[in-house]
């Protein structure tokens, strides 16, 4: 299942929606996704079928302006190779909503959401906005969520690649495997994030793509919060 959280153009600000064949279906049921996870599969195959069959409105997800799919109550613990930090909720941010100026580095790759089927009950993209002295400034999340079955087959886990461009030019490349136990680790929060690439320097104003397979990608240009 492959959920969004985007502004509903009909007001009512943040609204959940369920994606399904290139369209956003607005969510009658909830607009609470950590509730939805906390309530497990079946409620959120539930909810997802109402939405698809009975939606509040359809928007064509291109038009649609994404939120992140959850921020989280607590700090999200992000890895890139020995560095662990506790980044702030307040950090959080969608794809739509751009990137703070002074970003000079991402590093990217995979975030796990905790719910009732475990600390890995679905995945999201993560992209950790740092400042020239290292410093984060952002995490951008999304642009969607995807629960674990549409991440982890029947044969295990499938790792998932991520790569950077700008300007078609190949800045960073690693990948992320799904099951990795940094994603159970004790003590994990709603959110735990595995980065597995760190761009080269960008320069103000660079738009950064970012591709990942079937989880998708965005692209985002650097000074460009809204």
């Amino acid at each position: 299942m492959d959920w969004v959280t985007y502004l509903s153009p009909s007001g009512g600000g943040a609204r959940l929606g369920a994606l399904e064949d290139g369209d956003v279906h607005g969510c009658p049921v909830t607009d609470d996704l950590a509730a939805l996870l906390d309530a497990g599969h079946e409620a959120m195959a539930e909810a997802h079928a109402r939405a698809v069959d009975e939606p509040v409105e359809i928007i064509f997800e291109p038009e649609a302006r994404l939120c992140a799919p959850l921020v989280p109550a607590d700090p999200v613990a992000a890895r890139f190779g020995d560095t662990v930090s506790a980044l702030a909720p307040d950090l959080v941010r969608g794809v739509d909503d751009g990137v703070v100026t002074g970003a000079r580095r991402a590093r990217i790759g995979l975030a796990a959401v905790a719910g009732a089927a475990g600390p890995t009950a679905a995945y999201t993209m993560a992209c950790l906005w740092l400042g020239v002295q290292g410093e984060p400034l952002q995490l951008t999340l999304g642009p969607d969520l995807v629960t674990r079955d549409g991440i982890v087959g029947g044969d295990g886990a499938r790792v998932r690649e991520f790569s950077a461009f700008v300007d078609e030019r190949r800045v960073g490349h690693g990948d992320v495997d799904p099951e990795d136990v940094w994603f159970t680790a004790a003590g994990s929060g709603r959110v735990r994030a595995l980065l597995c690439l760190e761009t080269e320097l960008l320069e103000p104003d660079d738009e950064v793509e970012v591709r990942a397979g079937t989880l998708g990608g965005f692209e985002l240009r650097l000074g460009s919060l809204v």
